[in-house]
């Protein structure tokens, strides 16, 4: 379990800046409740792997959970 965490630049979500004034924004929280906590960690790790901004995408999220899904029926 990772004890802290940084982030350099902007936070993306969806490939749009992620404030909450738009109104686009999702906490931790919120990810994990409607991602779940492995396909959340997965679409977290793909998301900041560049030197360019980080973006949480969600079809990357969705696509982790039948992976996911997909793995486990296989073992």
């Amino acid at each position: 379990m990772c004890r802290s965490y940084f982030c350099n630049g902007y936070l993306m979500l969806n490939n749009a800046k992620m404030s909450k004034s738009t109104g686009n924004f999702m906490t931790l929280r919120e990810c994990i409740s409607q991602y779940g906590i492995d396909a959340s960690r997965l679409a977290l790790g793909d998301s900041g792997d560049t030197m360019d901004d980080a973006n949480f995408d969600s079809t990357v999220a969705n696509a982790a959970i039948m992976k996911l899904f997909v793995l486990e029926e296989w073992i």
